[in-house]
């Protein structure tokens, strides 16, 4: 049957009872009688701000509730509480006026919860089941009209070894198909101790540091759909270098996960500021005349302006021909001025001579005091000189022999992607894609920032007493001022580890400590597991696109992808088509050797669906690009989403859609499941037995799990009318 909305089936059964409009983390219950269908509530705006001090966070919340049905409403607002969260000062404002509200306990909270959820056959409330509440009436919503909801709460952050971790409840899309208008959440650090690590898996996040003992975290965004709490992690500590450790674990017998975050101080003496050296190689070829070469331009000049007085730097233009700023790299001090006046004077015309542009980047040897940074700027494929893409890689690595490290942007939808992909992957770079609609100056001088002022460089990290594998990244970037370093692995065993960081400050070896324990069990940090399983499908993605296809690289991006709910070249069509396509590209996948192009080819053949046709359109040097603009941001999201319509990522674990059962990716086919009835008393006993379940069954009616060597399956009630998908 095709689902209804909760609102008709109250209608067709004549119900007399309450309707629920949600808002994150309050919920406003209204009571109605024999009513034609009422409208959600819609949520105009969502503003958070937060302030920590020390280990004190006082959290305001500013809501505003439209009602656009044309009767007004009265309700019930219920904020429910995490139990392990000490509140103070916990006041509700509506319409400027302190509206008095009572606390519930664990149990009276339970009963309203279990009693919504058994007259609304709404699954999605049971993520507060077995909470404490808040709870306050709701004076009438006028019809038409909106209603502005103020709360403000304390709490007190538990610090441990030194990491912090602050939630909020933020999730939206569970309750309401429509997104919230605006949508801010602000955070203002304070600490006495230096903040090293900060660190969001939830969203993303920016990150202003004042100094060493404040900050301000922030996220924004309009007409938002919220698939997740917010919640960001914290350290504090006064020595140089902080060496933070989260780990997840739910099997004692199986392999954990663990994150490591190093983080340097942001007050850094310049003294102990890496001096290097800067080659920046600019493509003024043809291709690049208008808007491209004037905002390369910017971007050299914002370059040069900021660079630091003890580095030294180099400008190379090239199109036919290759033309040097200077013969060596010069003073800043001495040349910035000659140098922006060179910059001034280029015009973009000609051919593409990316081989000897490169050659002459790196052709003098490099001081192994000073690290040699070039930035490689072009929009185009080779069209002079060595225009073969085997033999410039060839040429440029056998030159370079890793004495420099080569960061490609390439601009546009015409750049040969193998060709910088591997000149950045074989020379310790990375590469950055624009496109057309992006600023060039933006991201060149973003990038520029963050490099300008490396702390340490050549790291090296060993962790003692402890087994560990699957490291990503495979090979540690530089860190530079006011960034961090993120380490992803899996872990066997337990106990204390020592934690050492070595790497080189102007020449001279310095070593950073710590010591963290890798527990036994952790049912904490459930976005780990996903957020490795993503590192590692990046990293065979590239392996693949950098060496080609193999059957075993395939089958294991494949496997991930469809345990941890992961879109990939092989399975983004995967998990969003129906059951033949699936099966078509599976085959494709899995038995032969196929380009990405071929995989949508036929994929077009056999599909006539809105999304594959979006993709008809995509000439083909344009999907290259867009498939690596995507493997970037797979690379460095750290945000924990769901992926399709039919996947759902709920904590550790992740649910396929298959006939209408939500499917935990765990169950095996031929394992017999203990049969319960959603809403039933076995239903409910069940969740006060394992109230953990409570997250994972809020997904739908119909739903087998796996949980502590049970595979259950809940379903919905023969006289059920509405199926199981929310």
């Amino acid at each position: 049957m095709k689902r209804l909305s909760f609102y008709t089936t109250l209608s067709l059964l004549l119900f007399a009872g309450v309707i629920q409009f949600v808002e994150a983390q309050g919920i406003i219950v209204t009571g109605i009688s024999r009513t034609p269908r009422i409208e959600n509530l819609r949520i105009e705006k969502h503003h958070v701000n937060v302030t920590i001090d020390n280990q004190l966070a006082t959290t305001k919340i500013d809501q505003v509730f439209a009602n656009p049905n044309n009767r007004q409403l009265e309700g019930t607002y219920i904020f429910p509480l995490a139990d392990d969260v000490a509140v103070s000062n916990f006041v509700l404002y509506i319409d400027g006026k302190p509206v008095k509200g009572e606390l519930l306990a664990k149990d009276k909270a339970r009963s309203i919860y279990e009693g919504i959820v058994r007259s609304m056959q709404d699954p999605a409330l049971l993520e507060y089941v077995g909470t404490r509440a808040f709870k306050a009436r709701v004076f009438p919503i006028p019809p038409n009209g909106e209603r502005r909801i103020q709360l403000e709460y304390a709490q007190i952050i538990d610090v441990d070894s030194g990491l912090a971790k602050y939630t909020y409840p933020l999730q939206t899309d569970k309750f309401t198909s429509q997104p919230v208008g605006s949508l801010a959440v602000s955070i203002d650090l304070k600490s006495k101790h230096a903040l090293k690590t900060i660190y969001s898996p939830s969203h993303e996040v920016a990150v202003n540091r004042e100094n060493d003992n404040r900050a301000n975290i922030s996220f924004e965004g309009s007409n938002v759909r919220v698939k997740r709490d917010f919640v960001c992690y914290y350290s504090r500590s006064d020595k140089d270098f902080g060496i933070d450790l989260i780990t997840h674990r739910d099997d004692p017998d199986e392999e954990g996960f663990f994150m490591l975050l190093v983080s340097p101080k942001y007050e850094v003496d310049k003294k102990k500021i890496v001096e290097k050296d800067f080659i920046f190689v600019l493509d003024r070829s043809g291709s690049m005349k208008g808007p491209k070469i004037e905002q390369a331009k910017e971007a050299l000049r914002y370059c040069v302006e900021n660079l630091n007085d003890g580095d030294r730097f180099n400008l190379i233009t090239f199109n036919t021909d290759v033309d040097s700023f200077s013969e060596t790299l010069v003073s800043v001090k001495k040349e910035r001025k000659k140098a922006l006046a060179f910059i001034e004077e280029i015009v973009a015309n000609g051919g593409t001579n990316i081989n000897d542009a490169l050659l002459a980047a790196i052709q003098d040897k490099p001081d192994p005091k000073r690290p040699r940074i070039v930035v490689f700027l072009t929009d185009g494929e080779a069209t002079v000189g060595v225009t073969d893409p085997n033999l410039i890689i060839k040429h440029v690595s056998g030159a370079n022999r890793d004495e420099s490290r080569i960061f490609v942007f390439g601009v546009g939808y015409d750049v040969n992607v193998n060709l910088l992909d591997k000149i950045a992957e074989k020379n310790n770079g990375t590469r950055q894609y624009v496109k057309p609609q992006e600023n060039l100056e933006v991201a060149v001088s973003s990038f520029y920032t963050k490099v300008s002022e490396p702390v340490l460089v050549n790291l090296e990290l060993q962790l003692l007493n402890i087994r560990t594998k699957n490291l990503y990244p495979q090979k540690l970037p530089h860190l530079f001022r006011g960034t961090q370093l993120t380490v992803l692995g899996r872990y066997a065993g337990s106990g204390k580890s020592k934690i050492t960081l070595s790497g080189d400050i102007n020449g001279k070896k310095q070593e950073f400590t710590n010591t963290a324990k890798f527990p036994k069990s952790e049912s904490d940090h459930q976005f780990l597991p996903r957020l490795w399983a993503q590192r590692k499908v990046a990293y065979l993605v590239d392996e693949v696109r950098l060496n080609g296809e193999n059957k075993e690289l395939v089958e294991e991006i494949v496997r991930l992808s469809e345990k941890y709910g992961i879109m990939t070249p092989y399975t983004s069509f995967l998990v969003t088509e129906p059951e033949e396509q699936n099966q078509l590209l599976s085959r494709l996948a899995r038995g032969r050797q196929t380009t990405s192009v071929q995989r949508v080819q036929a994929l077009q053949r056999s599909s006539s669906s809105p999304a594959i046709s979006a993709i008809k359109t995509v000439p083909t040097k344009e999907l290259k690009v867009k498939e690596s603009i995507a493997l970037q941001a797979l690379q460095t999201q750290d945000q924990v989403a769901d992926t399709a319509v039919n996947i759902k990522q709920v904590k550790d674990k992740t649910f396929h859609l298959r006939e209408g059962v939500w499917v935990d990716s765990i169950h095996k086919a031929e394992t017999k499941t203990k049969k319960i009835e959603f809403g039933s008393e076995a239903y409910f006993e069940l969740l006060k037995k394992e109230p953990e379940l409570t997250k994972y069954l809020a997904i739908g009616k119909h739903v087998i799990i796996f949980y502590k060597g049970t595979s259950y399956e809940i379903h919905p009630s023969k006289h059920s009318d509405d199926e199981n998908t929310k």
